[in-house]
């Protein structure tokens, strides 16, 4: 354990004392103007569990050594942090072969990494401990005589970082069980399946494609809010709210209002929007676009039902298929989760691909605010034409053997 008094880094034999993290109040003094708070901070402290009483601890001088200004939770995280690795030390101090913080070596940090890691601790959280330690060690390297290896400061774009000298093993990356996209080679297709066996719901899922729309913004659109059909750029939606099922407990909703472009893909478009118009009409008054076999407006559990049907038999055509990419993607998504987001994510790594800079990315998926103006989507020309010219190139690659065509 850790002794209070002349040297506060010997280690005695003590099973009832452990050191824990402390939340205090202080008055905090700010020296322009001499003006006093209440602010609270994190400290180590060492409990005598017969006693039930603890004492603060020297230690503490290390999280304040670097976190003495941040906000409390970064304090209580990086306390919380080396609290358990000092008392893993003070646990394991026999087979460790050490009687002083002083005696510490780079394998102690390693050996106890990898405990986390055999706890199922997730990456992230040995990550961050692993953080917190690289500091202690070089807090040790500056301060104290000891033999372990200077810790280097590095800088990146987000700032300084310490290199960490730790080498843990980690845990392996947990297996994704939901499909977020599939290879955009096979979008002319999914559109087919769509087109045949779920027709209502076929140009929804070209503006999820092509212009990363959400199943509830899907189902909010009315006629009037389709603003412009252009062959060359595809065409405008004007994202809002409407509640146009209030007899439904759901409410779809759409998550950010916006102007939001649909790209063209083989000239599809006005096809699309034509046949749509015409055959799917609605029957009160909010003039929805998407409708149910009553003319109501289409309510996103209905839309989620036909998509299972286009699932499906997507499925279905890629494993009987005898193409062996096409059979081992189908059974992939046969086997995986993946609902009507994939839509999103496709068009996502579609931007992905030839983006140079977040902001290519973000404004046509509609994360940035427009300030509803039509002409502030215009402005970025060169973007959508770069994005026109990779979806006008899908059809280059598809394969289009699996559905039998009708002359």
């Amino acid at each position: 354990m850790i002794l209070l008094g002349n040297d506060n880094l010997i280690f005695i034999k003590k099973e009832d004392i452990k050191f824990i993290s402390i939340p205090i109040w202080i008055d905090y003094v700010f020296y322009n103007d001499g003006k006093i708070e209440k602010r609270q901070i994190c400290v180590i402290g060492i409990k005598d569990s017969k006693l039930d009483i603890h004492l603060v601890h020297p230690i503490t001088e290390f999280i304040m050594s670097f976190w003495q200004n941040k906000a409390f939770n970064t304090q209580k995280k990086h306390a919380n942090n080396i609290v358990k690795f000092l008392n893993y030390l003070v646990k394991n101090y026999k087979s460790l072969r050490i009687d002083s913080i002083l005696d510490i070596k780079i394998n102690n940090g390693n050996m106890y990494l990898n405990t986390l890691t055999e706890e199922g601790l997730k990456k992230d959280t040995i990550k961050n401990a692993e953080q917190t330690l690289s500091y202690f060690y070089k807090w040790l390297s500056d301060n104290f005589n000891t033999q372990l290896p200077k810790i280097n400061v590095k800088y990146g774009k987000f700032g300084e970082f310490l290199e960490s000298p730790f080498s843990p093993v980690y845990p392996a990356a947990t297996p994704k069980n939901i499909e977020h996209a599939f290879p955009p080679s096979y979008i002319p297709l999914f559109f087919e399946v769509a087109i045949a066996v779920a027709k209502p719901i076929a140009l929804g899922l070209y503006m999820q494609f092509l212009g990363g729309l959400r199943v509830g913004e899907v189902v909010n659109l009315t006629r009037n809010q389709v603003l412009k059909t252009v062959s060359q750029h595809g065409m405008t939606l004007k994202l809002m709210n409407r509640n146009l099922r209030p007899d439904l407990k759901e409410n779809s909703s759409v998550k950010k209002k916006r102007f939001q472009i649909v790209f063209e893909l083989n000239n599809w478009t006005n096809s699309l929007i034509k046949d749509h118009l015409a055959l799917y009409k609605s029957s009160d008054h909010s003039n929805p676009l998407f409708v149910n076999a009553a003319g109501k407006a289409m309510s996103a559990r209905s839309y989620r039902q036909y998509f299972e049907k286009v699932k499906k038999v997507f499925i279905d055509l890629l494993i009987n298929s005898s193409d062996i990419e096409q059979k081992m993607l189908g059974m992939h998504l046969n086997q995986i989760k993946w609902s009507t987001h994939i839509g999103r994510g496709t068009f996502s790594n579609l931007l992905a691909e030839f983006a140079e800079n977040p902001y290519e990315i973000a404004q046509p998926r509609g994360d940035n605010d427009l300030n509803s103006s039509l002409a502030y989507i215009k402005r970025s020309v060169r973007i959508h034409e770069k994005i026109q010219q990779k979806f006008s190139n899908l059809h280059e690659v598809y394969i289009p053997s699996l559905i039998e065509r009708e002359d």
